[in-house]
């Protein structure tokens, strides 16, 4: 028997819906099972579309960055538009739940490249971020797993080279899998997607205490919420 949530539609992942459940299922559950929540935009998830969309027509159509940019970001699309191959922007990847390439109405699985280079058997993956510099690298090693999963049945690709670019720290992380290593991330990433699919079934959601229970978590009603202080 299929569960649906809240809105009639069954369960899917994506890197952003396994972090929400990952940091504390009954917020997950909240927004994504029950709907009983939504995200406003924030500041920062507004700056942060218009950082891609603009990095976008940069790279894509030569358009100048708005004037209020940082001066470094026209750095960084000229290293960009320099590298060789087919170009494809906030591409789109979906998989069945045999892990078949699917049109996104049809995925269970999701991702979205910002800025994915294709040259004869290789294949760079750019994502930018606004926010603060971390050091974890899955979310870049799913998306050369859909990539390579995408391209499989054509001439395979040799090397996944993939980066960050931490628009506000002026750096970049990353680094490069063979054919085979993007291959084996599902199987690093199976147990974690599967542990998520399973409490959907069985609408098992607890809650993680985290410093978002401090007012910044929307579900008011968990045990460990408490009212945001108010800085003077």
């Amino acid at each position: 028997m299929t569960v649906l949530n809240s809105k009639g539609k069954p369960f899917s992942w994506s890197y952003s819906s396994l972090t929400d459940f990952e940091g504390c299922p009954a917020r997950y559950a909240a927004k994504r099972f029950y709907c009983a929540t939504t995200e406003l935009p924030t500041e920062q998830t507004l700056w942060g579309e218009r950082v891609h969309k603009a990095f976008e027509e940069r790279i894509r159509d030569g358009v100048a960055f708005p004037e209020d940019f940082p001066p470094n970001y026209e750095n960084w699309a000229r290293v960009l538009e320099k590298l060789p191959g087919n170009r494809y922007f906030e591409r789109k990847f979906a998989v069945k739940e045999n892990h078949a390439p699917c049109s996104w109405a049809e995925g269970v699985g999701r991702g979205v490249v910002d800025l994915l280079v294709i040259d004869g058997d290789s294949a760079v993956i750019i994502d930018y971020k606004t926010g603060k510099k971390k050091d974890d690298d899955t979310q870049l090693k799913l998306f050369a797993w859909f990539v390579v999963n995408e391209y499989d049945a054509k001439p395979f690709l040799k090397t996944l080279k993939y980066r960050y670019i931490w628009l506000k720290d002026n750096t970049t992380t990353g680094g490069e899998l063979g054919y085979l290593e993007a291959k084996l991330v599902m199987n690093q990433m199976s147990p974690r997607i599967d542990a998520m699919e399973r409490a959907w079934n069985d609408q098992t959601f607890p809650c993680f205490p985290s410093g978002l229970c401090n007012g910044w978590c929307p579900v008011d009603e968990c045990i460990h919420w408490k009212p945001r202080k108010e800085w003077k």
